[in-house]
């Protein structure tokens, strides 16, 4: 509890604004949600000196890429990007020989082409479903001292209306929240991908992202290589803000049953989280001092609980930094409904099959969570690209022959903000 008090909502110490390095954000897109727009928008109000953008877009989805290109005209003095397409032709047919058609993870491969345009020292990825900040990114960068390779953000949520909002917020503020800080503190990698600030040099040294491409897991990875190099893993001072604009109970326990599954491949000791819910340990606590002391076992075991309770309530509080969004009443029974579903979802995870459902496809787990595609992912066919790089309209409808008009590559397509407003027809973007 002390460790999150003196982690959680810390102010960033000052520092030399034109000193902080450049980070790339990269934003891997996946279909639109009612809070995406929102969301995205965020990212362009950033109180940070030199940060760009990089959207990237598996699929030729117009209404997403409409949505992109409104934002980034909106901010076309923050350096953005889009990428449209898959890694295939990138780099030539090296990259087919080097096994990117073999990477399974669609996150991964979905972002290649964006770290690889890259032009800043420090990587941030960035889930969809997340808003941040204005302040965040500054915080996360002052985080990064001399011996990080990694900050990474504990989830948590943002206030959104609902029920199923309630149980999730509880979940992610009392329950994740003690076990992610607790690891952290002993030093185990407990890295949660969804926002990780990393030093792009550390993952160059393994071959850049399509390394850790054969597993749904990457985070883990990520955060193991780094560490592997000597570097330290450290927990920035602001949650990550999950503002999914499509959440319900049964989604969410969908998902705490894919992360279930994930955390078994990667160790066996996963089959004994059971044991460390309150009302299993309130069972064996009661067992236990009654059998040594003779204490009434119902006794401790309601004791156990309430102040199991109490504690959640208050580490809650902390993980939000300020006044709850519902009532004392509500986060009761939000909190039972997370208690009681807890050995669901273990039973499912425990009982169920190997195989998990990401990002609309399926996957056969293995071992350290190497993944089979049952689904197999499908490539779009060779397109022509463009990259789009100019400084202003005129410069592109000038004269083909510019240095900064537009360069034919093959590969994703790639369109630059300050481009954004000679190309409005999304349908021709790459």
């Amino acid at each position: 509890m002390m460790n999150c008090l003196y982690k959680f909502h810390r102010k960033p110490s000052h520092s030399n604004l034109k000193e902080l390095p450049g980070v790339s954000i990269i934003k891997p897109l996946t279909g639109i949600d009612t809070n995406l727009y929102e969301n995205l928008k965020t990212f362009f109000n950033l109180q940070y000196p030199r940060y760009e953008i990089l959207f990237c877009v598996q699929e030729h989805d117009n209404e997403l890429i409409d949505m992109i290109e409104r934002l980034r005209e909106e901010y076309s003095d923050v350096d953005s990007k889009l990428f449209i397409g898959s890694q295939k032709l990138l780099s030539g047919d090296k990259l087919l020989k080097n096994g990117t058609m073999d990477i399974k993870n669609p996150k991964i491969y979905n972002m290649l082409p964006a770290y690889e345009k890259a032009q800043y020292p420090y990587i941030l990825i960035s889930d969809s479903g997340l808003m941040m900040h204005e302040h965040t990114l500054y915080d996360m960068v002052m985080c990064m001292t001399d011996n990080v390779g990694l900050v990474h953000q504990m989830p948590f949520t943002c206030d959104r209306k609902g029920f199923a909002a309630s149980v999730e917020k509880v979940y992610f503020g009392t329950q994740h929240a003690r076990m992610y800080m607790t690891i952290n503190l002993i030093g185990i990698n407990c890295v949660t991908g969804m926002s990780c600030l990393i030093r792009k040099e550390c993952i160059d040294r393994v071959g850049g992202l399509r390394a850790f491409g054969h597993y749904i897991a990457e985070d883990y990875y990520i955060a193991y290589e780094v560490a592997k190099q000597g570097w330290k893993l450290r927990v920035a001072s602001a949650p990550a803000q999950q503002n999914s604009g499509e959440y319900s109970v049964s989604t969410w326990i969908d998902r705490m049953i894919r992360w279930c599954k994930l955390r078994m491949r990667l160790s066996p000791l996963a089959y004994l989280e059971p044991l460390q819910e309150c009302f299993s340990s309130a069972i064996l606590a009661g067992i236990v001092t009654n059998y040594l002391f003779e204490w009434n076992a119902l006794v401790v075991a309601a004791c156990h609980i309430l102040i199991w309770f109490i504690l959640d309530y208050l580490m809650l509080r902390i993980t939000q930094g300020g006044a709850l969004p519902f009532s004392k009443f509500e986060f009761a029974i939000a909190w039972l409904v997370r208690e009681f579903s807890s050995f669901y979802i273990y039973f499912k995870a425990f009982t169920g099959s190997s195989t998990v459902k990401w990002r609309g496809k399926e996957y056969r787990l293995g071992s350290g969570t190497r993944a089979e595609e049952l689904s197999p992912l499908s490539l779009p066919p060779p397109a022509p690209s463009l990259l789009v790089e100019s400084s202003s309209l005129s410069s592109i409808s000038s004269s083909s022959s510019s240095s900064n008009s537009t360069l034919p590559v093959a590969g994703p397509h790639l369109l630059s903000s300050s481009s954004l407003s000679s190309t409005k027809q999304s349908s021709q973007l790459v």
